[in-house]
């Protein structure tokens, strides 16, 4: 479980996050949606420790892990693991070899049992077949499946995706969507993804978290979304330019 208790974010005059308080629950598929700049991506930051808050805390595992150092952050990391928009695998090694390096680093193991394994956890995300490619050799959605299948292989109880279906096209992002839902209902993860890509959204979510102004501005399933007579909402959903939503 991951908790947020009145988080606030600035970057110079600028008020990204302005009192957040919300509780991801376990084994849920969770969007953090919003404009561009409401802090979707910077929340996450906070909860693996890669940004502090200005204020509040952040608690993980019933643990309030906010003024942790580097090292004991470290460990958080592992379970609840942030893969970034872009892939940032190395473009000197295989797919196969991307995959391996964290289990040679953390578990210890020898480069030959790492492969190995690599290949199991490529499997999960369907890329199996290309293992012994290179990351230019292969589309943007396999290298962001890849990216996750690196992930995973430590083991976390929860997978953070930021922004995964961004500049993909529908085929592509469909796959995407699929494997997020496997994460869920197979390998019982709990899943936070950063997005806002609608279909997506729509399409996968448990649980929709709406930021806006700083604040949560709505917080529940996706048919309270279509439901809602809200008109920030209702412009958000609708992609419309004119209305009350200040970007």
């Amino acid at each position: 479980m991951i908790a947020f208790r009145n988080i606030h974010k600035s970057f110079g005059d600028k008020v990204v996050l302005a009192g957040i308080d919300l509780e991801i629950r376990d084994r849920e598929i969770t969007f953090i949606i919003g404009a561009s700049g409401t802090g979707k991506s910077v929340l996450m930051k906070t909860a693996v420790g890669l940004l502090a808050p200005d204020a509040g805390r952040v608690i993980v595992d019933a643990e309030d892990v906010t003024d942790f150092s580097e090292a004991r952050w470290q460990h958080i990391r592992i379970r609840h693991a942030l893969v970034f928009q872009h892939p940032n695998l190395f473009d000197s090694m295989t797919l196969r070899e991307n995959v391996a390096l964290p289990l040679r680093k953390h578990r210890r193991i020898s480069r030959k049992a790492a492969l190995v394994a690599a290949l199991g956890y490529l499997a999960m995300v369907g890329m199996e077949d290309k293992a012994d490619l290179m990351p230019d050799e292969v589309g943007p959605s396999q290298r962001k499946r890849v990216s996750i299948a690196r992930a995973l292989t430590l083991d976390p109880t929860t997978a953070i995706l930021d922004e995964p279906t961004t500049g993909l096209d529908v085929v592509a992002s469909r796959t995407i969507d699929d494997l997020i839902v496997r994460l869920s209902r197979e390998l019982a993860k709990t899943v936070i993804v950063v997005s806002h890509d609608l279909r997506s959204i729509f399409g996968v979510a448990d649980r929709i978290i709406f930021l806006y102004k700083g604040h949560v501005h709505l917080d529940g399933p996706p048919a309270a979304f279509r439901a809602s007579g809200d008109p920030v909402v209702r412009q958000f959903i609708g992609g419309e330019p004119d209305g009350p939503m200040e970007t």
